[in-house]
Formats: structure tokens, sequence, C-alpha cells
């Protein structure tokens, strides 16, 4: 039931999504080409627009199929009841902006009108009006979203009655989530266990109701509509006694597995030929969004080099002339599966003072760097040569941070996640790094930080990160001292 109501959701959504981006198009056009005030604003000329050039059926066509296909990809049709309103915000842009990117590249190389034998080319300033009023009417009726929702939770609409078989450590943490997370509208009625000294007591402000076979009563009497199972792994052989007693009931059945201890990341369901197989290690970075985020690593990182490819030169001069030695620092590190490469660095130390075997953190006030390195550090300009590495696909522009072989070998063995990291391309930025968590700081902190980042990674996040680096950089100029550490 759940499930079929959340298809239509999100169906309804997508449709009034497309709807709005139509008029925002349509705006556009109208204001463009149509309105005095505008053009008088933005000095332009009134022109003399042919509708067959911006009204018809390909170009809509492109629109309709572009638009749902890039927000699903984005995971715009998803509940994220609860998320911050940054993340809603950062979510629309960059659907909007990639939509609107794959929709200038097709109509660029398969659909450009053609006039009398001369191409026609679209209005500038429409395309820039049509990208700015789509995120603002989509965002809009996402706030409204936002806001009903959270008023008709509030009055307790949407509600679903719960009944936890099982009363242990995993019941609890299931109900511990549960009153996080008041946005999945569950309400706990209760436990069944079938443990004498749990019976009739109250765990956590939720009572026991009784043992396991008083369950199929306790659904009818209460208005059960989901029973999760949530029993240890020794008590796994009362799972086909349970289903039995229930499965003529009028209920959603979940069974959590009692491996949370060996979850990594958020768990995926694959059908296997009829064989239900849970994936423990499932990563959001997959399939279509690994491409999309490699393509807007080649976009932007190819921009990035144009705009500094002049402070790359300067850099590189000065580097030469300071101080004796290379340019570039060259460091073997592990990236996606272990694959070890070589990541690249503008030279910040004296010669062969880049620390024993070549490894180590550099610290506050280190007097190993030289002034110019300092100064790089300071602005993070030691770093730009590793957008050759995004380019050669070694690296992405955001991403856990890479670990020197030694390091890592030291890890994998102290920390039992840690190996995750490398699941996914290591970045230029991360989670971590904006999060205050870089160089010589609490590996265990950074690793909670690169599994958050892995688990819940979207093209909003990736965004977001990339603002709060650029946030970052500016305020490390005003403390220097805060800079000093290595990525």
């Amino acid at each position: 039931m759940l499930k079929k109501n959340h298809k239509f959701i999100a169906l309804s959504i997508a449709i009034i999504d497309l709807i709005l981006t139509f008029f925002a198009f349509y705006s556009s056009y109208k204001l463009r080409f149509h309105s005095e005030i505008f053009q008088e604003i933005l000095n332009l000329a009134p022109g003399e627009p042919i509708e067959s050039d911006f009204f018809n059926l390909r170009f809509f066509l492109a629109i309709t199929f572009i638009w749902p296909l890039v927000f699903m990809i984005n995971r715009m049709y998803r509940t994220k009841r609860g998320s911050p309103l940054i993340d809603l915000v950062l979510s629309v842009i960059s659907s909007a902006t990639l939509s609107l990117t794959l929709l200038l590249v097709t109509t660029f190389f398969f659909m450009r009108p053609v006039r009398e034998g001369v191409t026609v080319t679209y209005s500038r300033a429409m395309i820039l009006t049509f990208w700015i009023l789509d995120i603002l009417y989509i965002l809009a009726f996402r706030l409204v979203i936002r806001l009903l929702s959270r008023y008709l939770r509030k009055r307790g609409f949407n509600q679903r009655h719960i009944l936890i078989i099982g009363a242990g450590e995993l019941g609890q943490l299931l109900v511990k989530k549960v009153r996080q997370n008041p946005e999945m509208g569950l309400r706990a009625e209760g436990f069944v266990d079938d443990d004498p000294e749990k019976q009739w007591a109250v765990i956590d402000g939720i009572p026991v109701l009784g043992a396991i076979d008083d369950a199929p009563e306790i659904i009818r009497s209460r208005g059960i509509e989901q029973v999760f199972t949530a029993l240890p792994l020794s008590a796994h052989r009362k799972l086909y006694h349970i289903l039995g007693q229930i499965q003529n009931e009028c209920v959603d059945i979940k069974i959590i597995p009692d491996i949370l201890e060996y979850i990594t990341l958020r768990a995926g369901f694959q059908n296997m030929d009829g064989i239900p197989v849970i994936n423990l290690t499932e990563t959001p970075l997959s399939g279509y969004n690994l491409f999309v985020k490699r393509i807007i690593d080649l976009f932007l990182a190819a921009i990035l080099l144009v705009l500094f490819s002049p402070v790359m030169i300067i850099l590189a001069a000065l580097i030469k002339i300071t101080s004796p030695g290379k340019i570039l620092y060259r460091q073997k590190r592990m990236g996606v599966d272990l694959r070890p490469f070589e990541i690249y660095k503008f030279r910040s130390m004296r010669i062969n003072h880049e620390g024993l075997n070549g490894t180590g953190w550099t610290i506050t006030n280190d007097p190993r760097i030289t002034r110019l390195g300092r100064f790089m550090r300071r602005w993070n300009l030691d770093e730009l040569p590793q957008l050759f590495n995004v380019i050669k696909g070694n690296m992405s522009l955001v991403g856990p941070r890479p670990e020197q072989p030694a390091f890592v070998e030291e890890f994998r063995n102290k920390y039992p996640r840690y190996m995750i990291r490398h699941k996914v391309k290591s970045g230029m930025t991360g989670w971590a790094q904006v999060n205050g968590y870089r160089g010589d700081t609490s590996i265990k902190k950074r690793l909670e930080y690169d599994m958050y980042y892995i688990e819940n990674w979207s093209v909003s996040l990736d965004l977001k990160i990339m603002i709060m680096t650029i946030n970052q950089t500016f305020k490390n100029f005003i403390r220097p001292q805060s800079s000093l550490q290595n990525f």
C-alpha cells in the first residue's frame, strides 16, 4: 500500500515539475520578446522571433525526456523528509542546471532550427531567464509540499501504527530511529516478546504487549498496519512460526536482519532470478550516478583549468625561482578499488624535506614549508595540479581524501570499516575536510564523515561541499594558521 502511494505521489510530483518547466519556458519567451520593461532593463532588442524556432515538437519532447530523467538520477523523487532546507535548494538548482545543460547540448547537435538556409540561434537572455524561472517555480512548489507535509505530520496525519516483534537491542534500536525520524510517519504501539522478564514491561516508553503468539490478536485490536520482526539471529528459528501466525492479517510485514554490525553502507535489495539478495555495501555512486558524477567532474575540472591556468603558470615560475627542486611534488596514493596512483601538488616544502620516507602530515608552523608554500597552502593553491588527476580519472572533485599506502595498511587493521572509503574515487575535497577533519585529526571522525558522504551522495551534496570549500578557503586566508595542515 505505502509503496504504491509513494509511486503515485512521485509520479504526480514529476508531472507537476514538468508542467512548471514548460510554464517557465513560456514565461521566459514572453518576457524576452514581448515585455518592453524586461527589454529596457537588460537593454535588449525586441527581435522578431518565429514561433516554430522556439516552440516545436522535438524541443518539447527533449524537455519531457531530459527533466524527469535528470531529476530521477539526482534522487529528487525520493522521500527526503527531515533534510535541511539548503539541501532542497541545492538539489533543485543542480538538477535544473544539469537538465538545461543537456538540453542545450541536445539542441546544438540535433535540433538547431534552420530558417531560409540560415542557422537560427536561441536567445541567451531567454535561456538564462528560463533557467532562473525554472528553479524558482520548482523550488516554490517543493517548499509548499515541504510545509504542507510538516503541517500534516504535526497533527498526526498519515501515521502508520507498527508492532515490533522482539524487544531486544535490535527492536529498541528501531524505536530510537522511529523517534529520531518523525517524518517517516511511524508510531510504535508496542513490542511482543517471549522473554518472561520483558513481558508487560515498558521499555524506553514503549510497552511490551504480550508474547509473540499474541501478535494476531494485538494486530486486530490495535489497528496495526505494519509489523517489524527484530529478532536476534539466535531466535530466527521462530521466524517461520511468526510468519505463519500473521500472514493472514492485513498488515505489511517487514524483517530487520540481525546483521547490522556487518552493514557498512545502505543495504540494497536485488532479485537474482527469483532469489532475494541483500547487498550490504551498496552505494548510490554506481550506474547512471557514477556516469553523471564523471561528466560533472570533467566539465568543471576543464573550466577550472582554463580559469586558473594563468595562476598555475605564475606559481610554477615562482616555485622554480624561489627554491631549488622540481615544481610538482608527486606522491603515491591509494584510489578507488585500492588502485595506486600519483597525486600531483605544487611543491610547498624545501627539497628532501617532505617527511620521513615521503610520509607524514604537516603541522602548524611547520619549518619545512617555504614562504611561497605557506601562501599556497593558505589558499589551497598547492592543490590545483590535482585538476589533472581529475581529468585523468584518478580522482574526483569531491570524495574522501586519498591516503598513502603505508597509512592505508595501518588504518585498515585498526578501523574495521576503513576500506569502504575505497569504493569511490578520492576527491580534491570532501565532507570530512569541510567539517574540519583534515590533516593530523581524528581518523575515526574522518571515517564517519566519509561514510556519510558515500552513503548519502547526490549531486547537490557535491555542490554543497564545493561551496563550503570555497568559503573555508577565504576564511583560512583570514586565519592562516588553520590552513597549514595537509588535506
